[in-house]
Order: C-alpha cells, then sequence, then structure tokens
C-alpha cells in the first residue's frame, strides 16, 4: 500500500543555538515522504520553482519517493526563514517567500489519486479541498498549523469532514475549540466530524497522544529522551508520515496498530531534531529506529 503527500516542497533557512544553515530542503511533504518512504511507496504533490536544484529531485527519487505529481512552475520555490533562538519549542519566522508555491493547484495522476492514504500535510484549505476532490484513496489524513485556523478555519473545518486521521498540535487543538481541556476538545471532534477514526495529538518534548472513537481507546506516551535538539524543523511531518507509512506497511486499521504508529512516529521525530533538516532522518537505518523503538517501549512500561 502506498501514500500520496501533498504539500511544501521548499528551501529552508534555519538558525538555531546550534547554528545556521541557508537554503536547505525543506517542506512538509518532504519531510513526510521522507519519513514514510522507511515502511511503505511515498508520492509527492506539490511545486516547485526552476531555481529547485535537479540533485534534490535525485535525493528523493532515490528513496524510492515517486516525484511525477512535482509541478515545476517559472518562479521561485517556497522559501521560508525561521528561527529557534527565543524558543527551542516554537519557530519565529522571519521571512516566508511564497514563490510559485501561491499559484499551485495540485494535480493528482491515476496512481496518486489511488494511494491507501492521502496525506494532505501542513498547507491552505484550498489546496487540501482541491486534492481531497480528486483522489479516490482509501483514507485521507490531515495535518494543520494555527495559522489556518486563524484564517481560513471554516474552510479547514470543511476539509476536517473527509478526514479519517488528523494529526494536531497541542498548541493547535486549542486554539481550533478555543478550549483548554485537550479531552473535552477531542469529544467534540468525535460527535462533529462522523469520518474521523483518529486524532493524534503531538506534544513535542512531551510525547504525543492518540485518541479512538471508543471510550478506551486513549493512549499516550512521552517522548524519547535526547541529549541535544539542534533544529525542530520537520519533527512534525516526520511524526505523521513514518505513522502512516507504518500503518500502510502493517495493512491494518485497528488500535493496536495505532499505538504501534504513535511509537513509530515518536522515535522518527526524535531522530530528526538532532541534527539540521534532513541530516539525520537521511542517515538513520532501520536497525538505527529498531533499537530505539525498544528504549522507547521500555521508557513506557513498567
Amino acid at each position: 500500500m502506498s501514500i500520496s503527500i501533498v504539500g511544501s516542497v521548499a528551501f529552508d533557512t534555519l538558525h538555531s543555538h546550534e547554528g545556521t544553515r541557508e537554503r536547505i530542503l525543506g517542506g512538509s511533504a518532504v519531510y513526510a515522504s521522507i519519513a514514510a518512504s522507511n515502511y511503505a511507496p511515498s508520492s509527492i504533490i506539490g511545486v516547485v520553482g526552476k531555481d529547485f536544484p535537479n540533485n534534490y529531485l535525485d535525493l528523493l527519487k532515490s528513496r524510492n519517493i515517486n516525484i511525477q505529481d512535482i509541478q515545476v512552475l517559472e518562479g521561485k520555490t517556497f522559501h521560508w526563514t525561521g528561527s529557534y533562538l527565543e524558543d527551542l519549542n516554537k519557530a519565529k519566522t522571519i521571512s516566508t517567500e511564497i514563490g510559485v508555491l501561491g499559484n499551485f493547484h495540485p494535480a493528482l495522476t491515476r496512481d496518486t489519486s489511488d494511494s491507501c492514504f492521502l496525506f494532505l500535510a501542513n498547507n491552505d484549505p484550498d489546496i487540501l479541498l482541491e486534492a481531497i476532490h480528486q483522489s479516490r484513496s482509501k483514507y485521507i489524513a490531515l495535518d494543520t498549523m494555527n495559522l489556518w485556523i486563524e484564517t481560513k478555519r471554516d474552510l479547514l473545518l470543511q476539509a476536517l469532514q473527509y478526514a479519517d486521521i488528523f494529526f494536531i498540535n497541542d498548541g493547535e487543538i486549542r486554539l481550533l475549540k478555543d478550549n483548554m481541556n485537550i479531552i473535552k476538545t477531542a469529544s467534540w471532534m468525535f460527535e462533529n466530524f462522523q469520518n474521523l477514526k483518529y486524532l493524534i495529538v503531538k506534544k513535542g518534548e512531551y510525547g504525543a497522544t492518540i485518541f479512538g472513537r471508543k471510550p478506551e481507546e486513549y493512549f499516550n506516551i512521552g517522548a524519547y529522551p535526547l541529549h541535544l535538539v539542534k533544529d525542530p524543523t520537520g519533527a512534525g511531518d516526520t511524526f505523521a508520515g513514518s505513522f502512516l507509512g507504518y500503518v500502510c506497511k502493517k495493512g491494518s486499521f485497528d488500535w493496536a496498530t495505532m499505538k504501534e504508529a504513535l511509537l513509530v512516529g515518536t522515535v522518527n521525530a526524535s531522530f530528526t531534531v538532532e541534527e539540521f533538516g534532513l541530516d539525520k532522518l537521511l542517515s538513520i537505518s532501520t536497525k538505527d529506529i529498531e533499537q530505539r523503538m525498544d528504549l522507547l517501549k521500555k521508557y513506557s512500561t513498567l
């Protein structure tokens, strides 16, 4: 089973206490697809400008990522500059150069529209809805951010009506319902979004929680303990991509698989933040992931 990922392909300029990186490969679809590729075939539906280097496309292809639905348009590739100098847990946007992303309309081919999962990574709800209406995927997963909650809430809620899985962080879910109680908000979501089967709340250094529709379907884990965090960029996208990749690999949508996938997402994200950009995610092996999975399971049980 495969995953089609609609999201950004970007240049990132990053500043943290561990240094600076200029115009490195980034974007929500890139992190998610590379993380997913450890478990299942993935495809990117996105857009880049004429300035996007061929070696970056070659890198994606080398991970068996289908790039046929990445459009190349006249203009510049989306470029985000962010800083973690004030708060390592929250990026401060210094500048955003939208470039060709401002003219992006997803076009799913036959292969990408028929995937097991359509993953709508953080993006404008208008774009998400365009992709949804082209897709014939069995399941739809969706991620978002505070910008879209604040500026396009109605359209975001419309897209959520189609979602089987929803990824959101703890600050964003409080903003979505204007309620500090995440448990109450989870109940509200299951009452109002009939397709929703699982809600995953990402909590950064405090781990993650998954909710299902049944009262007993609640599972919480802590984050993997790290000595050093260099760059949190892409951690949430890595989490979601590896989570969904694992579910595709297992070929099951049951509660036991979802709990295991929560650990998979947490472990993969822990590697991402240890280096800048994609450096650590691209260098880890299956053995590295398995060893950290074993440790996290030991940390999470009596």
